[in-house]
């Protein structure tokens, strides 16, 4: 009889001891008793020193006949664990679906096509050059740096055409499902074999058939958003993360996971090289290739067009029409849709109304369960809290109880509905309430792509790497609240979006122009917009080192919950006491009510840790982790975000 720790998918510890008489090497998928449900794990290793006195259950099952995780995987795993403080079954049920975890073996078909070869142009030659010797040279990291629409994807293929042709596997990552729809069906072209997609809109079955492809070998190429990374897989030689800059690669459930920082682990563990690719780099990738730890290759002009004009419009000087748009807008998009051309319009709320208020008395109306103020849908005739989901059919004001409620400020619907007055013609609104399924999706997508709608109207989904070659026209409706932020990234976010929005359009043969809306022209982030200008980055990292923000420090947000807002607040001022103790070269944030004071009847007080290294930030979560779990009410909920992207 031998003793084997397996790791489970649990949120609490995660490895147990079972015994078996068989020989099962680390990395075998088992299928074990606890407590009276069985569940699938993976064993770490064998147990030499199993505890006296414990009545060891046995492992139920084998499912596999070989081992489906390697041992650079569970190390992996075990470094996710110890750089978020998280226990490992935490680790391995935030990255991987109990269904597919637990799924039988597939032989899933993979289609091929006659592949369709392009050659690359004078200035993408450069950077292919510079990466291809690396591919078989062990670990490297390579920021891409290229103006959008410069033809970085194609570079990609092109590389990744040469790691298959090695016998290995690329890994493409993408941030958003919004982009899997067009970006699959063209690797798949050009690459000559299909290229399944994984992520969470995709259905269990087609999941499944993804995960066993690749971990088999069957699939040479996969495209995914944040959780195709911890897809298991031998011989992977390439691993590119498109879009780096995008916050949406931030995990915030447990482990709350920077998908970039992973990657770029998992690459050095693996020894292979990574991409890592943008036309607005994170600020911590700017620094990073700055210092020489990251290679920077630069694309500074499109192929075979050129950089969209961009102007600015005073919405202080303006009669906006439908109080939505100035005339300068509205005339061109007028322009576009009369040449048979297309615009995408970016409003960076969802909704009809953003902010409903009561006649009577003029009281906002808020959620009862959250801090926030409700959103009005118009198309379901309800209101709704974006942060629980809570939705009222007749809003009454909870401080007159009077119904006479008015609705006021602009989203997605409102837009979309004043535009399809406005030019008689049927607006396509792409947001995360409308696109609510990936069919829906795909569909609304491949609609807009063959000319079915002229304009799109959308949250920041339509900034994030879409390709349409007959998008002459971007526009921004509003981007004025991103500036008031709490967050010291605000200006970072509003910078990349408004420049990926801008990049939209012009990216075939015909020339584009962007023409962005805002209450605030003098705000310094709009003499940045032009791609190749680095001014925004010079500035940005003189301001984070002034005030020992990242990349110039490490920081830790601590987010604390409880129903009763004392017990709240005495936990937060515990901990506080615990950090400030303990701490021996880092700065510890006096607690404040979170920005967001409540969410889902739970109130909520915060602080940040500052630290120099990340050996001191460590050590100072696991000694408050321990000391609250030594103290903390079983109600009171704590989260250590690492690195964090958001401070709501």
């Amino acid at each position: 009889m031998k003793y084997y720790d397996v790791l489970l998918p649990v949120p609490t510890g995660g490895i147990y001891t079972y015994t078996s008489e068989a020989e099962i090497p680390a990395g075998q998928r088992v299928k074990v008793p606890l407590g009276k449900r069985e569940l699938y794990g993976i064993v770490t290793g064998e147990n030499i020193t199993p505890l006296p006195d414990i009545n060891y259950r046995n492992i139920t099952s084998i499912p596999d006949d070989s081992p489906l995780f390697g041992e650079k995987y569970l190390r992996f795993l075990r470094m996710i664990g110890e750089y978020y403080c998280t226990e490992p079954g935490a680790v391995l049920g935030g990255i991987i679906s109990g269904a597919v975890l637990e799924s039988p073996q597939v032989n899933p078909e993979i289609k091929t096509y006659d592949r369709k070869d392009i050659t690359l142009n004078q200035h993408q030659i450069p950077v292919y050059e510079s990466i291809l010797p690396e591919l078989d040279k062990g670990f490297s990291v390579h920021l891409v740096h290229g103006v959008t629409g410069s033809g970085k994807t194609e570079i990609f293929i092109e590389l990744a055409k040469e790691v298959i042709a090695q016998g290995k596997k690329v890994m493409y990552l993408v941030p958003e499902i919004s982009l899997t729809p067009q970006m699959e069906e063209r690797l798949s072209r050009r690459i000559g074999f299909d290229v399944m997609s994984y992520h969470s809109k995709k259905t269990p079955k087609k999941r499944t058939d993804t995960f066993w492809a690749f971990a088999k070998g069957e699939l040479q190429m996969l495209l995914g958003a944040r959780s195709a990374l911890f897809l298991p897989s031998d011989d992977i030689g390439l691993i590119i993360v498109d879009e780096e800059h995008e916050s949406s690669y931030k995990q915030e459930e447990m482990p709350p996971y920077q998908l970039r920082d992973m990657a770029v682990l998992y690459a050095k563990i693996l020894d292979i090289p990574i991409i890592l690719s943008s036309a607005t780099p994170s600020v911590e990738s700017w620094q990073n290739a700055a210092s020489g730890r990251y290679k920077l290759h630069t694309i500074p002009c499109r192929p075979e067009a050129e950089m969209p004009d961009i102007e600015i419009v005073d919405m202080k000087k303006v009669e906006p029409i439908a109080g939505i748009l100035s005339e300068r807008l509205y005339s061109e998009l007028y322009k576009t849709v009369e040449r048979g051309e297309q615009a995408i319009l970016l409003i960076n709320r969802k909704g009809y109304s953003h902010t409903l208020y009561c006649q009577s008395c003029g009281e906002m109306l808020m959620c009862s369960n959250c801090s926030v103020a409700l959103t009005y849908y118009k198309s379901k005739g309800l209101c709704k809290c974006n942060y629980c989901s809570q939705e009222v059919r007749r809003p009454k004001c909870s401080k007159c109880g009077s119904d006479d409620i008015k609705e006021y400020g602009a989203g997605t619907e409102k837009v979309a509905e004043a535009l399809e007055n406005l030019f008689d013609k049927k607006i396509l609104r792409l947001d995360t309430e409308n696109a609510a399924t990936y069919k829906q999706l795909s569909k609304m997508l491949k609609d807009f792509e063959t000319g079915v709608y002229s304009i799109m109207a959308g949250t920041q989904l339509v900034a994030k790497g879409l390709d349409f070659g007959n998008v002459t026209l971007a526009g921004v409706i509003n981007i004025d609240n991103m500036f008031g932020l709490p967050d010291f990234r605000a200006k970072e976010r509003a910078y990349q979006l408004l420049v990926q929005v801008a990049g939209r359009a012009g990216r075939a043969a015909k020339k584009g122009k962007v023409i962005i809306q805002t209450y605030a022209p003098e705000t310094e982030v709009f003499t940045h917009l032009n791609c190749s200008d680095s001014g925004f980055y010079e500035q940005e990292l003189i301001r984070r080192k002034l005030f020992s923000y990242p990349p110039f420090a490490k920081m830790c947000r601590v987010t604390l919950s409880h129903a009763k807002e004392e017990t709240v607040k005495e936990a937060a001022m515990h901990v506080y006491g615990i950090l400030k103790s303990a701490a021996n070269d880092a700065e510890i944030f006096y607690p404040a009510q979170a920005p967001v004071y409540k969410i889902s009847n739970r109130y909520r007080y915060g602080m940040v840790i500052k630290t120099k290294t990340n050996t001191e930030m460590s050590r100072l979560i696991n000694i408050a982790s321990k000391s609250l779990k030594e103290n903390m009410k079983s109600t009171l909920r704590i989260k250590f975000d690492r690195d964090p992207q958001f401070f709501m």
